[in-house]
């Protein structure tokens, strides 16, 4: 099994302007990859879009996928440029993890083999690579979908380019929207435990109080940006709607 090399790249195709973009490299040409297999320039068609499967190609298992890209082969690589899915919820833990991980991130993907060298082209760079002799040389592929993985099968796989994350109103809703949905929880499980006579249990209620401390700290925050002026109407509706949830859990404890 040769060594694997990293090695720092220029891509010519960047991240497009939308929250969730980004551009991945997910095959060097022209290398023996863990699997044995050799891929070649062209191998794949350009332009193609395909879906971004969810984690370690969860979405052959049903998952669903977490968003699309374009493939493009540009030098001793072929590069997907893609756009996570935030408006679903696995689409934007995909694409934080991704980002969080950095150069740490490999990719993958799925396909069908169309073309294969023959023996001659196999014994060609065999000798070629001082001995090193391929299980295939991939020359022409259907590709499916690609997919971020803890370890992928390829050389030199990475992400090259990921847009920033999303503007400050898609985040603050997401963030109310998460919050709305746990007092939501909240109120559910206490309403369940009250008609089988019972008050929350003393693990929740720490869970509830925690929570609470954590909301309330956040409250502040925005408040301070209210009372210096710094925060603007959207600050002013975040710290609106925090103050209710906050009162709405109250409730329940």
């Amino acid at each position: 099994m040769p060594d694997i090399e990293r090695k720092s790249f220029r891509s010519e195709f960047k991240a497009g302007d939308e929250p969730g973009s980004f551009v991945a490299q997910f095959v060097t040409f022209d290398v023996m990859d863990l699997d044995g297999d050799v891929t070649l320039r062209g191998a794949f068609p350009e332009g193609k879009e395909i879906l971004v499967s969810a984690y370690q190609h969860g979405s052959w298992m049903g998952a669903l996928p977490v968003g699309k890209a374009v493939i493009h082969e540009q030098g001793d690589a072929a590069v997907a440029a893609g756009l996570f899915n935030l408006n679903m919820e696995a689409g934007r833990e995909t694409y934080e993890s991704v980002k969080f991980s950095g150069d740490l991130q490999e990719y993958s993907y799925g396909f069908r083999v169309l073309e294969v060298g023959d023996e001659k082209a196999v014994d060609a760079w065999e000798k070629a690579h001082d001995g090193a002799r391929p299980q295939r040389i991939i020359k022409s592929v259907e590709p499916y979908e690609i997919s971020p993985v803890l370890k992928g099968a390829g050389v030199g796989t990475a992400t090259l380019d990921i847009k920033a994350g999303l503007p400050y109103a898609d985040e603050a809703e997401a963030a109310l929207a998460a919050v709305n949905a746990i007092a939501a929880r909240t109120k559910s499980l206490a309403d369940l435990r009250r008609k089988d006579g019972r008050d929350l249990s003393e693990p929740n209620r720490q869970r509830i109080e925690s929570l609470l401390e954590g909301l309330s700290s956040t409250q502040e925050d925005l408040k301070g940006l209210l009372d210096t002026g710094d925060g603007g109407d959207k600050a002013a509706a975040v710290f609106l709607e925090f103050s209710r949830i906050n009162a709405r859990i109250l409730e329940e404890l």
